[in-house]
């Protein structure tokens, strides 16, 4: 079936519509926030996700999707109360038929989707989704109870992945600290 038979989809708000003190109040939701949010699942928030769709701020739990980097998440609190802007648009479900977790792997990772996404995206310069790209994509989607599965694992795998990287990174500036005082002492 279409996403558009299932989801609602609501763009960000258009920044050059915005006035200047409309800019100054708020803080604009970022691709750095959506990759946080990728990879900081929450369990106290897992099953709080209000959907919601009035505005243009960011609330936990609402499913949020980068144009640009055709990339979804599940807002986490750290980013609630964000102003999305027109390269992000949050994306409304019926809970009890999909998984929030579930939608944004089969968005983010499924080979399904990345083939039609590469057939509807032919032709442009900089591959950008756009809403009615979206809107035309075909999912498939098994039961509440294997999405669930799967859209925990691939949020667990995703902060795993975050979490070792990390590590790395804070192994090597260990290591450099160590070789430089040697290296200081020697000389």
């Amino acid at each position: 079936m279409k996403i558009n038979e299932v989801a609602i989809i609501k763009v960000g708000q258009n920044v050059s519509r915005i006035s200047d003190d409309g800019l100054k109040e708020h803080i604009f939701y970022t691709y750095d926030d959506l990759n946080f949010d990728l990879t900081h699942i929450d369990d106290k928030h897992l099953n709080q996700n209000r959907n919601s769709q009035g505005n243009h701020l960011t609330h936990t739990g609402d499913i949020v999707i980068s144009f640009v980097g055709t990339k979804s998440t599940v807002v986490t609190e750290n980013n609630q109360g964000k102003l999305l802007n027109q390269n992000f648009a949050k994306i409304g479900i019926d809970e009890s038929l999909i998984d929030p977790y579930y939608f944004c792997y089969v968005l983010n990772e499924s080979t399904h989707i990345r083939k039609q996404k590469s057939v509807l995206m032919q032709g442009t310069n900089q591959p950008k989704m756009t809403p009615a790209i979206l809107k035309d994509l075909d999912v498939n989607l098994p039961n509440i109870q294997q999405q669930s599965l799967i859209g925990r694992a691939y949020f667990n795998l995703c902060k795993r992945q975050y979490l070792l990287k990390q590590q790395s990174e804070l192994e090597e500036q260990f290591f450099l600290k160590l070789i430089q005082k040697s290296d200081v002492e020697n000389n």
